[in-house]
């Protein structure tokens, strides 16, 4: 089990933080749907070709405690989680990371644009889901 951490500060888009992974409210929202997270692993790894195998429990955790969050945060009917590796495969941010989303009936995610969070909602979400996550 993973050490107690310092809680993230309430002005921090952050909403969780374990020894080797941690998730926060990234800089954009898909389709108009709000609360996505990303979990990342403290240490750098490109991408899942370069995890290692021992990192997968902490993920699963995460991915779990955040979809938990987002059901009881948000009333989200379902979850979705993506991830991509290497330029054929979508990659943009050569550090792995997990997306973590709320989905909801015919919600579009896969067909809606990309849009910007202002630094306000970020706090603001990621506040939501640390209450939610207690």
């Amino acid at each position: 089990m993973a050490a107690t951490l310092p809680s993230p500060a309430p002005e921090s888009a952050v909403v969780l933080m374990d020894d080797n992974v941690f998730a926060l409210v990234p800089a954009h929202h898909y389709a108009g749907i709000k609360g996505n997270c990303l979990v990342i692993p403290r240490s750098h790894y490109e991408n899942v070709l370069d995890i290692p195998d021992s990192l997968g429990a902490e993920f699963f955790r995460a991915t779990r405690r955040l979809a938990q969050a987002m059901r009881a945060a948000f009333g989200c009917e379902g979850i979705s989680t993506r991830q991509h590796n290497g330029a054929a495969g979508n990659q943009d941010v050569w550090h792995y990371h997990l997306h973590v989303f709320p989905r909801y009936t015919n919600d579009g995610l896969h067909a809606g644009p990309k849009a910007p969070y202002s630094a306000e909602e970020r706090i603001e979400l990621a506040s939501i889901l640390r209450s939610a996550l207690r």
